[in-house]
């Protein structure tokens, strides 16, 4: 736990998405004291100079070995080696923030949740999103609702079985939407998939799904699509909707606009109610990493992850589903590697 007079975090990891997680980390009143990434890196030292990091270590087991300099560890490596990482900091047994999507299949994901302790908390940052939480409570009060989820993710298809390396946005992104889909709407199975072939591979995805609930769900994975992720909610007379996930709209029934010399065609509008937005600090910073940070500092205190924090358990579960959706002909065999399930 935290050392007396303050919090101190290790962080594994100089991308792109460590510059936010170093900001977040101060508005949350951790200090990050110790960076370290792979052996090689050219961006190390540049990284710690840039956010006055003190202590900086060449190899991430250096890192690990210097527990006399961290409370707790924020892992945020390429995909390919994060679990590796993670392994060998659950041995520390202390608090843990990882980087979605832990790893590359579902298998992979359960063999660190079964050495896992309690303290370890997945970057899923949209789960702190204000809009996602109000959608949430929506959905857990009144009829089951009417889901559809949508992901245009950036994956070039037609994608044959041997394009491996081609879906990994697919499991490091879309996976996000998997698991605010489980978020809001609870555990989930699979019904029916269908897969759109063309040139030898699948270009697109839909499927239905069904919630413990009683939710029944559509998802569309309508790759290279020009359109935004969504997920809508509908009962009789009402929709929420999350377009893109950053913003909530309520809808409660519809004008009907009668044609004119200006339009001659009978519309029919959508009569919105409502907008959620998210918090002011989402506004300066990378949305949903502040309150991640705050759930990070509230373990090396002591306390237990708050509810909305995602577990091993849900990293398993999202990519799961993104294995389920692809199909067996496009999984890799249970004992896992380094490259996207296909």
């Amino acid at each position: 736990m935290a050392a007396p007079g303050g919090r101190r975090a290790g962080l594994i990891g100089v991308g792109a998405i460590s510059d936010w997680h170093v900001r977040a980390l101060r508005a949350a009143g951790v200090e990050v004291t110790a960076v370290a990434t792979r052996a090689g890196s050219t961006r190390l030292h540049t990284f710690a100079a840039e956010h006055a990091i003190p202590r900086v270590f060449e190899r991430w087991e250096r890192l690990l070995e210097a527990r006399d300099v961290w409370d707790g560890l924020v892992i945020a490596t390429h995909t390919d080696g994060t679990a590796d990482v993670v392994a060998a900091a659950l041995s520390h047994r202390v608090p843990l923030l990882v980087e979605k999507p832990v790893a590359w299949n579902s298998a992979a994901v359960a063999r660190l949740r079964a050495v896992a302790h309690p303290h370890v908390i997945v970057g899923f940052n949209r789960r702190y999103y204000r809009p996602v939480r109000f959608v949430g409570e929506e959905c857990r009060q009144g009829l089951p609702v009417v889901a559809h989820l949508e992901l245009p993710e950036s994956v070039a298809a037609p994608l044959p079985a041997s394009a491996r390396d081609r879906l990994a946005p697919f499991f490091s992104n879309s996976c996000h939407g998997f698991d605010l889909l489980r978020f809001v709407l609870g555990p989930l199975r699979v019904q029916a998939v269908e897969r759109l072939r063309a040139g030898g591979g699948v270009y697109a995805l839909t499927a239905l799904l069904r919630a413990e609930r009683g939710h029944t769900v559509t998802v569309t994975c309508n790759w290279s699509t020009p359109a935004n992720f969504a997920l809508t909610g509908d009962r009789p007379g009402r929709r929420v909707e999350l377009r893109p996930f950053e913003c909530a709209t309520v809808y409660e029934g519809m004008d009907v606009l009668e044609p004119s010399d200006d339009f001659p065609v009978r519309r029919y509008a959508p009569r919105l109610a409502s907008r959620v937005v998210l918090d002011e600090v989402d506004a300066r910073e990378k949305p949903g990493f502040v309150q991640q940070a705050r759930a990070f500092a509230a373990m090396l205190d002591g306390q237990p992850p708050p509810p909305e924090a995602a577990t091993l358990a849900d990293a398993e579960a999202a990519i799961h589903l993104c294995e389920e959706l692809l199909g067996e002909s496009y999984r890799e065999a249970a004992d896992g590697g380094g490259q996207p399930p296909l």
